[in-house]
């Protein structure tokens, strides 16, 4: 019982002196760099590392570090990650010097994915100390899978997929006019420089030249729509600038004015790409496999789950399925797993509406490009006029 009464003093202590130090980090950035908004950022970047996080955390519940280098922190992050399963060494050999966590930016909202005021250095080639994955479903339970199709699952809702893929159909033309909407709620997304393809950064890993951001990607898509016969409206506004917070709200407003336009949208498109990046700065890139220079594409479906209303998310759940099993069936590991959350993602707003994140910022803008263009072939395919 002693043990008891002294250990909550000392933990909340441990608190006070840990906020104690960060007011004095705040107050040593502000006068060093005279730029309020700049020491904030880099404040920001300081208390969300997974060592300060970690630290607290153990403080506070008063655990120490697992003795094989995981601590409970990055257990927890591993097991409810989306991509994590598939990069643990019971699933895929981990190279050495291998991180234990890697991030997921895909909530709503979403934040940076790396820190706001990184300098990067101005490049000509990709950096050789990327590391590549081939990301692919994992063990855990989360995960339904039924022959080439698998979905992450965030929810609690029980998932069967032979069922999704049953009310899987083709999506069929409503009426005169586009078929297809591409926009971007986060189109100053960018990949890794690499050869000529290099840009003015409007923030780490970001640029507003729209020929190397996700309209680029989008632009790209289109291309193979229409060459297929589809007609599509490609939206290039950048929604998470000059502000990247509230994107999704901007966007959604976007995409309803477009809806209303046109009645005979199908298929609505949400192109993005993801950030994996480990605790210790290590950049992954996924690859998909056999396939020269290609990054892989995953599909990201929103649910009612968070108790806001969302009558499509079955039916857009189903759509992913068939568009999965269509990419398999050509491309075994093109495609990573489905992952379905808790967010809406505004794919509330209709049926036939995915999130699509092509590639990581660790991938070129080529490698983005060729997955880009398979995963559009694959959705021709499906698409009847």
């Amino acid at each position: 019982m002693r043990k008891n009464r002294t250990s909550k003093p000392i933990r909340h202590r441990l608190r006070q002196g840990a906020a104690l130090c960060v007011l004095m980090i705040a107050a040593w950035l502000v006068w060093l760099t005279g730029d309020p908004a700049a020491a904030m950022g880099r404040l920001r970047a300081l208390a969300s590392s997974t060592q300060v996080t970690t630290a607290l955390l153990s403080s506070e519940l008063g655990i120490q570090p697992l003795r094989d280098g995981l601590s409970g922190w990055d257990r927890l992050v591993l097991a409810q990650s989306s991509l994590l399963s598939a990069t643990l060494p019971s699933t895929l050999p981990t190279p050495p010097n291998a991180p234990s966590n890697t991030e997921h930016q895909n909530q709503e909202p979403e934040f940076p994915d790396v820190g706001e005021n990184d300098e990067l250095p101005t490049t000509t080639t990709a950096p050789d100390n990327i590391i590549s994955r081939t990301m692919v479903a994992g063990s855990s339970a989360k995960y339904v899978t039924s022959g080439n199709v698998s979905i992450y699952n965030h929810t609690d809702y029980s998932l069967d997929v032979n069922a999704l893929l049953a009310a899987a159909t083709d999506l069929p033309a409503r009426g005169k006019g586009p078929q297809i909407l591409i926009y971007h709620s986060h189109a100053t997304e960018a990949y890794t420089m690499d050869g000529t393809d290099i840009y003015q950064e409007s923030d780490s890993y970001r640029t507003l030249n729209t020929d190397y951001n996700m309209v680029r990607i989008g632009a790209e898509m289109k291309a193979v729509f229409e060459a297929a016969g589809l007609e599509v409206i490609h939206d290039t506004t950048l929604y998470d600038y000059p502000s990247y917070n509230n994107a999704y709200i901007r966007s959604v407003e976007g995409v309803a004015k477009w809806l209303d336009q046109y009645p005979s949208l199908t298929l609505i498109l949400d192109i993005h790409r993801d950030a994996l990046a480990a605790s210790d700065g290590t950049i992954y890139k996924t690859s998909a496999g056999t396939i020269e220079n290609c990054a892989q594409v995953m599909m990201v479906l929103g649910s009612d789950a968070s108790g806001q209303t969302h009558p499509n998310w079955k039916a857009n759940l189903s759509l992913a399925a068939g568009i999965q099993a269509a990419i398999t069936n050509r491309w075994t590991t093109l495609a990573r797993p489905i992952v379905l959350r808790t967010s809406r993602f505004n794919q509330h707003l209709s049926t036939g509406m995915l999130l699509v994140e092509v590639g990581s910022h660790g991938n070129t803008l080529q490698e983005a490009i060729t997955a880009a263009r398979l995963f559009a072939r694959a959705v021709s395919g499906i698409m009847t006029t």
